[in-house]
């Protein structure tokens, strides 16, 4: 057994090997989210920065009187102040607070309350507006116990408007802010360089032009006066305020675009790994890779880890660039995108965010079980858990601890808030180090890193238990669901032991046999079981019901070691879904199964351990080769590495796929795919072996090569096989069982069941023209008594011969040769009851000519069970209800009403399948829908200005705060006592007061604060915050200045408090306290509404959100298309005549119509949440014709793109990520280098330009962004410019505010009024506009280009010259092929050759059709003639040339030299043409899963041009006929794969083309569908219509073709009749004799047997030999039918032959010998675009890269 490790090290290579494939996808996976960061980098490059080195500072400035400023912005002049409450006390000190600032007393106001204060001041009508006219409110807070006594602690609060009346919009973030910021110290986004570096007096919010600290200042002297009458400032201390100086410092911008964008840079830089996880992941668990791994050994926890390990390698290489990137110091001043943090810290955060965005990916990966929809979702969920982050960051500075961590969960919003501390801490100057990854930022704010990364972590080992457990429990379609409550099951924890092995008897078994529910069984219809043999598999009473459709109905059945055990059933008998259950794909109803031991309910890891598994559907690594595959899977089984080189040089030679052993398994022809599978189950010794329909989609060769294997691997071993191909079952099945209805009707060995379902002999004698038919049925009965006629048809006349009258056949076939002539005989044959018949018999007893699958029902006609087996099907009698489908006169439209008809057919299709899929429907119209809504709730509830909180002027709020003082070097007695008073009012407190003198000498203040800061900035910004420094001068006062740090908000109301507390202290009692509080007014409804009318961003975020959706959306589209083309519905649709104009434009109308709808409710959601930028003044249709010009552009660029592709899930991946580059990423990068401080302008302009001409996302973007910033700008002008003029009128005429935004010389932030949106200039959407038109016609020229025939000419033209080389260099091996060319195919060719192509009256002529991949000849100088009426078979193994030559007539492929001619039509110039005139039905079916079949054939019909009257009965005819009817109104997706198959050829056959190709049309069908399709082509062929048909099935040829070829190495080898070709190729008999023991209870003897019959007939061949059945091969074609019957008859008694039979050669052996001739090509990867690679899908649109690459 294999390790878990070993395992764990398997999955990992085969990760490792798979990515290794796909270089293209790995370098975009890998390097993709280094873009970004490499774009950073770039900008980075070019936004220069500057070293300050020297110390910046500011000059002092005088507090006691008011700016003059300030008196502009109010109506009242003086402005006016309120105070409360009104008493003596509070009375006095305004008044003198006033007088001291110069102003009158008239201009006080007091009130009763707070409350009537807040009401007056803010009183606003249309007559009265009282907010202009007072400053501010001051309300004391103290308690005044009587109006005579001031108390000790005295506090007052101000009440300033809650706009500063001075400040200009402050931009934070994208968010547009003008508040007192009292709910912060700090601003959450810092730069290093000094806050508002040209306002000396600490500029926004504004605390000295807005009149506050004059008025503090004033209120505070007033209470020293009031205390101490003899104080007189002005003559005691003369104060000014200054700024903190700034240290050298480097002045870059940069930081602000990290603090912006680096959340929203970093989820999009993951998007596309995300994308990818989920569809890798998806894609493997749709193709049924994973459950197929896990039925061989490999446990669930192996699978994810690998996934894990795989994607986390992966996403460290790209977080380690990343890292990398955002931390190398580039530039002329060595700068670095990220400088400042620890680049460990950063690779760990990302490292983190890796692992949990991993976990979420895993999370959606089990919600879905198409790659196409989780890819859809992944990314849309993945963008989703960022939406969140924009709902919060608005509002973080409100947020507490717990909300911060709790957002976290969602892993994105937790990256967000890492990126945006990142940002915070390199403002700050620190960075993100390891010694503060567990401190906040600043004293606001306590949320750190560490809990970022503790909750990433928390994050993904939540996403992983709950994927796991929903795997569990919902496991999908395939998979045992375990029970919701499975972690608390002992079985869980601790397994499950090895039941004791069921050891049952026969008489056992036979209750179970008995009383199976449901059965019908009869022991006579059930061989005894074999004695002494182990049973592997063990089914008792398994019952499956879907819905209480009943699929499998108890069933019970043994299966034996060391035995074959054939399944067979017709399509919906119960047999995949028997096997299903066996293997864990789907859980049983009731009842059990027990393999090897174990069993299937309550351990099926045991079950898998142990099983070799070999699908119905390929279940293959596309890019694994045929040796990996085999390599990995023994691996997974536990075969020894070192037995494993000689073991798949074993497999390979066994399964004749040496050739291939490098080969990726998506080169491979489905046969050889089939055969690789088979050799993953035998590899690796698996004991028990499950193998269904392990032959289907091979040639016969290649499966008689596959029956030889699997005869050889069956020792020791218990094989379940099941089979379409009876055939098969007779030679492999040592049992063979049969279901019906969901039971086992019979079992038992072939021998056993002909004897009980068979009716005998067939014998066929071809007829001469002179044969008497009554005495040839004379002669027989003379013999055979119960001889019956069973047919007798044009030259053929058939017999049935009962089994038991063999011992009167030498005679008889003794009197018919030597009566040949006489009789008129011309050759006569006999074969055996087959399988087939047995099958068909069992079938008609279980259902009465009823088949509950549908594949087969009873109809007014009958086909005869043994009509394919001698060679011809008989014919039909004119009551036959389907002869109308091919023999009336089908009226067609032709024309305009053609045109009108196929657009209308194009156009239902479209509606169909959206209507049907509702889940992308659904997406479509919701998608963008919803992000719109998503944004604009996150706009409308961002904080509004709600009332700010109120602030103390102190320094308790801060960190450890240090308060330098500076009395002088030698300061005097005045000054030092000061200080000492200073120092003393932090006594007890969390301050610390330093006098900078006795600590550090004689230095001044500036040079100690520069020091400081210049040691560690971020530390001295926390902690520095206020200084005082003061001296006394000439002895008489004290000149003083009270500093502080501009970083916080505060700092100067906080130093001036500082001060005056002090001054209060020293004059009064060192018992007073003076308390400040800044409490802004609630806002007015002026402020709500600038709020909003300032918020320019919301234009950015409005455009960015809906774009994401309509990327989203406009690459949605191309799923449907990519599908169409992959699975060829396109080319059939094509080749039933419809044109690309046809095609196009009704995709596009209906892509339109579904494009527009969201569009429409994306306005009606703007109308809702009253967005008036896209509503009002009639621009909801401005907005509407934008998003009808995106779409008219992005669809056929959508359209063209998809030819790239040919899996829908990486289509949709590809192009949203397309889209979201073309729109999302360059508006972003426009946004960063459009921001003024990073001086890249310029640049943003002409990348701007650039997007704007090749990128239709990015003009919407850009087209809504100037929309919205338009109106905005309007609004903004009405509100402020014209509602102020009276107010501009005098601003802009004081020199030092004539550039503001409404004033005539405005510079900067100019306001201004523009009425037509349609401007070509920047303000304008003029621009997108006009190149959103152009390039829609750009991209629909493109595609009609591609899709016109043009091209495809001029590539004929161009290549003839080369062509010519080519066969010259060729000639060699064309003219050898012609040296040992067959005589009939040699005739063929000159008969065809010597008459020029347009005289030919055959239907179809190939004139030296040759067709090159690179220098592979895939078909090698193809010449034939069809004449109408035939049905031509083309045969040969896979790769021999057949689908190619098909490909290559209807278009699908380029001719490389030669040409063919339907209906004297050149192919090559008149494709569209040929195409009208032929019916298709390719290999693979290409119909459309959400249309049904009755929709399907009246879309053909349409395309046909059937008028429009007739196609209900045309359609219902051919339904009838091909016993489609029950079905016709189910999905297509719900159909059998044998009625798919009818489906296709009933597309192939309506409107009655005359030339019909048909290509393996009754592949997967079971033999009863397979007959009624075999019958309905023969009334095709005799209506008179050509058939062209590839098969792998020999009966079908010989029941349907009047002439076949069989092709080899893309040359014919031989042509003719099926009788022609027998009696020119044949080579004997095939004889199966069956011995018996010679006496009860001893064993059979095989060997005298062999012995007589290789000396009765020399030459013979053993074929096989197992369990007393011998099968020979006589090569002597001289023997006669009597004389091997005489022989075999008299050997009976002596040998103990129970049974034997005799037949001719047949056709598959004739094709088998030719087949072996066939080369296997060099690997040449072949089809569509192979050769030509990316750059040539995008020019000719894969079209023309069908092209040979000439050596």
């Amino acid at each position: 057994m294999t390790s878990g490790f070993q395992k764990f090290r398997l999955l990992l290579w085969k990760n490792y090997v798979l990515q290794k494939r796909k270089p293209v996808v790995t370098f975009f996976e890998i390097f993709l989210p280094a873009i970004f960061a490499v774009i950073l980098v770039l900008v980075r490059m070019r936004v220069e920065s500057f070293n300050i080195d020297h110390p910046t500072t500011w000059d002092s400035f005088k507090v006691n009187s008011l700016d003059p400023v300030t008196f502009s912005f109010f109506k009242s002049s003086p402005p006016k102040v309120a105070y409360t409450p009104v008493n003596n006390i509070t009375t006095e000190i305004v008044t003198r607070a006033y007088q001291y600032l110069g102003q009158s007393e008239s201009s006080i106001e007091g009130f009763a309350s707070e409350e009537a204060l807040v009401e007056h001041v803010m009183f606003n009508n249309i007559t009265t507006d009282l907010t202009s006219q007072f400053m501010a409110g001051i309300v004391f807070t103290s308690p005044f116990t009587n109006e005579k006594t001031v108390p000790f602690n005295i506090s007052y609060t101000l009440r300033f408007s809650f706009s500063p009346r001075t400040a200009s919009p402050i931009k934070v973030n994208g968010f547009v802010t003008e508040k007192w910021k009292t709910e912060s110290e700090f601003s959450i986004f810092q730069k290093i360089g000094p806050r508002e570096a040209n306002s000396s007096d600490g500029g926004k919010p504004g605390y000295y032009q807005q009149g506050f600290l004059p008025l503090q200042h004033a209120i505070d002297v007033a209470i020293v006066q009031l205390l101490n009458s003899s104080f007189v400032p002005e003559d005691k201390i003369k104060l000014s305020l200054r700024r903190f100086p700034y240290p050298p410092y480097l002045q870059d911008n940069f930081v602000l675009i990290i603090q912006q964008q680096l959340p929203l840079i970093l989820m999009m830089s993951f998007v596309f790994a995300a994308l990818q996880i989920v569809k890798d992941i998806v894609h493997e668990k749709e193709r049924r890779l994973k459950e197929s791994m896990k039925m061989m050994g490999m446990g669930n926890w192996l699978h994810w880890a690998a996934w894990f390990v795989k994607y986390f390698l992966f996403l460290l290489i790209d977080v380690a660039i990343m890292t990398v990137l955002f931390c190398i110091k580039v530039g002329e001043n060595s700068t670095a995108v990220v400088g400042k943090s620890d680049p460990s810290v950063i690779l760990v955060f990302l490292v983190v965010y890796s692992i949990s965005s991993i976990a979420f990916c895993f999370l959606v990966s089990v919600l879905f079980k198409k790659a196409n929809s989780a890819a859809a979702a992944g990314g849309i969920l993945f963008f989703l858990t960022y939406v969140p982050y924009s709902f919060i960051q608005p509002r973080y500075g409100t947020m507490n601890l717990t909300e911060k961590v709790a957002s976290c969960l969602i892993f994105n919003v937790g990256m967000s808030f890492g990126g945006q501390l990142i940002g915070m801490f390199e403002g700050a100057g620190a960075g993100v180090q390891w010694y503060n990854i567990a401190q906040g930022v600043s004293v606001d704010d306590n949320f750190t890193m560490l809990h970022i990364l503790v909750v990433l972590l928390v994050d993904s080992v939540l996403y992983m238990l709950l994927a796991f457990y929903i795997e569990a429990v919902f496991p999908g379609e395939f998979g045992l669901p375990q029970p919701w409550y499975f972690p608390v099951t002992r079985s869980f924890w601790c397994g499950t032991k090895q039941k004791k092995v069921y050891v049952m008897e026969d008489e056992e078994c036979a209750p179970l046999m008995k009383h199976a529910t449901g059965a019908q069984n009869h022991s006579e219809y059930f061989e005894k079981d074999p004695s002494g043999l182990h049973a592997g598999i063990r089914i008792m009473n398994l019952r499956k019901e879907f819905h209480k459709k009943v699929a499998v109905a108890g069933t019970s059945l043994n299966m034996y070691e060391g035995q074959i055990t054939a399944l067979l059933g017709h399509n919906g008998a119960g047999k995949t879904t028997t096997m299903s259950m066996l293997t864990g794909f789907l859980p049983p109803t009731s009842g059990t199964a027990v393999l090897n031991g174990y069993d299937i309910l309550e351990d099926i890891g045991s079950v898998r351990s142990s099983l070799g598994l070999c699908p119905q559907h390929d279940v293959l690594f596309d890019t694994l080769t045929v040796e990996e595959h085999l390599e990995f899977f023994a691996k997974l089984k536990g075969f020894p590495v070192s037995q494993m080189n000689e073991e798949i040089t074993r497999i390979l030679d066994t399964l004749g796929l040496s050739p291939k052993r490098h080969a990726q398994s998506k080169t491979l022809s489905g046969g050889m795919k089939r055969k690789l599978s088979v050799g993953i189950a035998l590899i690796g010794g698996s004991k028990v072996l499950i193998l269904d329909e392990p032959t289907s989609g091979m040639d016969p060769d290649a499966r008689r090569h596959t029956w030889e294997i699997l005869q050889q691997q069956r020792e020791g071993r218990t094989i379940l096989l099941t089979t379409h191909f009876m055939d098969e079952a007779d030679v492999l099945g040592d049992r063979i069982a049969i279901m019906a209805d969901g039971v086992v009707q019979c079992c038992g060995s072939s021998l056993f069941l002909k004897n009980k379902y068979g009716a005998g002999y067939h014998m066929v004698i071809v007829k001469e023209p002179n044969c008497v038919v009554s005495k040839i049925t004379d002669i027989i009965k003379k013999y055979v008594p119960g001889a019956a006629i069973e047919s007798n048809v044009s030259a053929e006349l058939s017999y049935i011969l009962p089994h038991d009258s063999c011992d009167q056949f030498e005679g008889l076939f003794s009197d018919l040769e030597l009566m040949r002539e006489d009789l008129g005989i011309a050759s006569f044959g006999a074969s055996v009851t087959t399988m087939e018949e047995v099958f068909l018999k069992v079938g008609e007893f279980s259902h009465n000519g009823r088949d509950s699958s549908g594949e087969y029902e009873s109809t007014s006609y009958s086909v005869p069970m043994n009509s394919a087996v001698n060679g011809h099907i008989p014919s039909i009698e004119p009551e036959d209800s389907g002869k109308s489908a091919f023999v009336e006169d089908t009226k067609c439209n032709r024309g305009f009403a053609l045109y009108t008809q196929q657009f209308y057919a194009m156009f239902v299709k479209h509606i169909l399948h959206t209507w049907r899929n509702v889940v992308l429907t659904t997406s479509q119209l919701l998608v963008p829908l919803f992000f719109t809504i998503l944004v604009l709730i996150i706009l409308k509830t961002l904080p509004t200005p709600d009332d700010s909180p109120p602030l103390a002027m102190v320094l308790d709020n801060f960190r450890q705060p240090v308060v330098p003082y500076s009395p002088g070097y030698q300061p005097s007695a005045f000054a030092s006592h000061f200080g000492h008073v200073f120092e003393m009012q932090y006594k007890g407190t969390n301050v610390e007061a330093v006098n900078i003198n006795e600590k550090e000498g004689n230095i001044t203040m500036i040079n100690y604060l520069v020091e400081k800061a210049t040691n560690d900035l971020a530390e001295f910004d926390n902690r520095y915050l206020v200084a005082s420094e003061f001296h006394e001068v000439s002895g008489a006062y004290l000149n003083a200045t009270a500093l502080f740090n501009n970083q916080g908000y505060h700092t100067p109301a906080i130093t001036l408090s500082a001060f005056d507390n002090a001054v209060l202290k020293y004059y009064a009692n060192s018992s007073y306290n003076i308390r400040t509080t800044n409490h802004p007014l609630p806002p007015t409804s002026n402020d709500k509404v600038n709020n909003q009318l300032l918020s320019l961003a919301w234009a950015f975020s409005i455009a960015f959100n809906v774009l994401f959706g309509m990327s989203f959306l406009a690459s949605s589209f191309v799923l449907f298309i990519i599908k169409e083309r992959a699975i060829k519905s396109k080319h059939v649709q094509f080749v039933s005549g419809v044109h690309a104009i046809n095609f196009w434009v009704s995709t596009f109308v209906w892509d339109v119509i579904n494009f527009l709808i969201p569009s429409v409710l994306i306005i009606i959601t703007f109308a809702a949440f009253d967005i008036p930028a896209f509503i009002n003044d009639g621009r909801f249709m401005l907005t509407l014709f934008l998003f009808f010009l995106y779409a008219w552009a992005m669809l056929p660029q959508m359209y063209v793109l998809s030819f790239i592709f040919t899996v829908p899930s990486s289509g949709l991946v590809w192009l949203t990520m397309l889209n979201f580059l073309s729109g999302i990423a360059t508006m972003l990068a426009v946004d960063i280098l459009s921001i003024p401080e990073l001086d890249l302008v310029d640049l943003s302009k002409v990348l701007n330009w650039i997007f704007l001409v090749i990128f239709p996302n990015f003009c919407l973007g850009t087209g809504l962004q100037t929309m919205y910033a338009l109106y905005a700008s309007n609004a903004l002008y009405d509100d402020v410019c014209r509602k102020n003029a009276e107010i501009f009128d005098f601003v802009c005429h004081i020199k030092q505010y004539e550039t503001t935004m409404c004033c005539p010389k405005c510079t900067v932030n100019c306001l201004s009024y523009e009425s037509n949106y349609l401007v070509w200039d920047e303000i304008g959407i003029g621009r997108e506009v006009l190149f959103l038109a152009l390039q829609g016609l750009l991209f629909f020229s493109l595609l009609f280009l591609m899709e016109s025939e043009y091209l495809k000419k001029l590539w004929y033209r161009m290549r003839e010259k080369q062509v010519v080389s080519r066969n010259r260099t060729f000639s060699g091996i064309s003219m050898d092929g012609r040296i040992q060319e067959d005589t009939d195919v040699k005739a063929e060719r000159e008969r065809i050759l010597k008459q020029p192509p347009m005289y030919h009256s055959d239907a179809l002529v190939l004139r030296e059709l040759t067709k090159y991949y690179g220098s592979h000849l895939a078909v090698n100088n193809v010449t034939v003639g069809i004449p109408q009426g035939e049905c031509f078979g083309l045969l040969g193994v896979n790769g021999a040339g057949k689908t190619t030559t098909f490909k290559m007539l209807t278009g699908d492929e380029i001719v490389s030299s030669g040409n063919a001619y339907l209906q004297n039509v050149d192919i090559r110039s008149n494709i569209k043409t040929v195409q009208q005139r032929l019916g298709y039905c390719p290999q693979f079916d290409a119909l459309l899963d959400q249309m049904t079949g009755r929709e399907t054939l009246f879309m053909f019909a349409r395309l046909r041009g059937v008028v429009e009257a007739q196609i209900p009965s045309v359609v219902q005819n051919l339904m009838s006929t091909l016993l489609l009817e029950e079905h016709a109104d189910k999905l297509v997706k719900d159909y059998s794969g044998g009625n798919k198959r009818k489906l296709s050829t009933a597309v192939a056959l309506v409107g009655n083309p005359p030339v019909i190709f048909l290509d393996e049309p009754s592949s997967g069908m079971d033999p009863v569908a397979r007959r009624h399709l075999w019958n309905t082509l023969a009334k095709v062929r005799a209506s008179g219509r050509t058939l062209v048909l590839t098969s792998h099935s020999m009966e079908e040829c010989e029941a349907l073709c009047t002439r076949i070829a069989i092709m080899v190495n893309g040359q014919y080898k031989c042509l003719g009749s099926t009788q022609h070709l027998k009696n020119k190729f044949g080579e004997g008999y095939t004889l199966i004799a069956r011995i018996g023991p010679p006496s009860r209870g001893e064993d059979t003897v095989l060997q005298p047997v062999m012995e007589f019959i290789e000396k009765s007939f020399p030459g013979s061949v053993l074929k096989d030999e197992h369990q007393g059945l011998v099968h020979y091969h006589i090569t002597d074609t001289t023997l006669s039918w009597a004389k091997i019957f005489g022989t075999m008859e008299r050997a009976k008694a002596e040998f103990h032959i129970e049974d034997y039979s005799v037949s001719q050669t047949t056709l598959e052996q004739v094709f088998i010998n030719f087949a072996r001739s066939q080369v296997a090509p060099e690997e040449v990867e072949m089809g569509t675009c192979a050769t030509c690679g990316l750059c040539c899908k995008m020019i000719f649109g894969c079209y023309l890269c069908r092209c040979e690459n000439v050596q």
